[in-house]
C-alpha cells in the first residue's frame, strides 16, 4: 500500500531544494503559497491508465520529469547532442511544465470522481468546470506572469511545447521543415523527459 503522504514530502522536499537553487525562488515561494495543499494533493492526471492519478501525483511528476531531465540531456551530448541551455533553465522548465494542472486561484483543475462508475474504470478524478479553460501549458505560462515570475525564451518555449505534437497547436514549432527551425534543444528534452517519465509512471500503475 503507497503511503500518499509520505511520498508527497519527500517530493516536496526534492521539490523546494531544485525552487532554492533558482534566484527566482522568492516570488515562486510566493506563488505556491497560493495553492497551498494543492500542490500536495494535486494528481497528474485523472485516469490510471495515464499516469499518477493519485493525491501527489502532480508533484511525484514534475520532480520526476526534472530528474529525467538530467539524465536525457547527459545522454543527449554523449550522442553529440548540443547543450544550448543552462541547468536553471531546464529545471525550471521541467517542474514548471504542468503547472496548468494545480488549477488556479479559482479552484482545482481536477475534482474527485464522485461516480463510482467512473472509479472502477480507473477514472478517479474529473475536470473542474467552475474554472475557466485553458489548456495545461497555457495556464501555465498564464500563471507564470500572473505572478510576475520571469521566464527565459528557452523555458517558454519548453514549457510551451512540453506535450510535443500531441498538442496539434505546437506543429508549428515543432513541423517546421526547416523554414523555421528550433534555436534552441531544451523543448525536445523537456519533451522527451516528460515523454519518458509519463511511460514510467504508467508502467508502476497498471489497472
Amino acid at each position: 500500500m503507497i503511503d500518499y503522504e509520505e511520498k508527497a514530502q519527500k517530493n516536496l522536499e526534492k521539490f523546494n531544494a531544485y525552487l532554492a537553487e533558482d534566484p527566482r525562488v522568492e516570488k515562486l515561494n510566493a506563488m505556491y503559497d497560493v495553492f497551498g495543499e494543492q500542490l500536495l494533493t494535486a494528481p497528474a492526471s485523472g485516469k490510471v491508465h495515464y499516469h499518477n492519478a493519485f493525491p501527489g501525483g502532480y508533484l511525484d511528476h514534475v520532480v520526476h520529469v526534472a530528474d529525467a531531465a538530467m539524465k536525457v540531456a547527459t545522454a543527449y551530448k554523449a550522442i553529440g547532442g548540443e547543450i544550448d541551455f543552462t541547468k536553471q533553465e531546464m529545471v525550471f522548465a521541467a517542474i514548471h511544465h504542468d503547472l496548468g494542472k494545480l488549477g488556479s486561484e479559482a479552484g482545482p483543475y481536477y475534482l474527485d470522481q464522485d461516480s463510482d462508475w467512473h472509479r472502477k474504470r480507473g477514472e478517479m478524478y474529473t475536470h473542474n468546470e467552475n474554472i475557466q479553460y485553458m489548456t495545461v501549458t497555457d495556464r501555465a505560462l498564464y500563471l507564470l506572469q500572473k505572478f510576475e515570475i520571469p521566464v527565459t525564451e528557452k523555458e517558454w518555449l519548453a514549457i510551451k511545447l512540453s506535450d510535443g505534437m500531441y498538442d496539434d497547436s505546437n506543429k508549428v514549432y515543432l513541423k517546421s521543415f526547416g523554414k523555421y527551425p528550433m534555436k534552441t534543444n531544451l523543448p525536445y528534452v523537456i519533451h522527451w523527459a516528460d515523454h519518458m517519465a509519463c511511460t514510467a509512471e504508467r508502467d508502476t500503475t497498471k489497472f
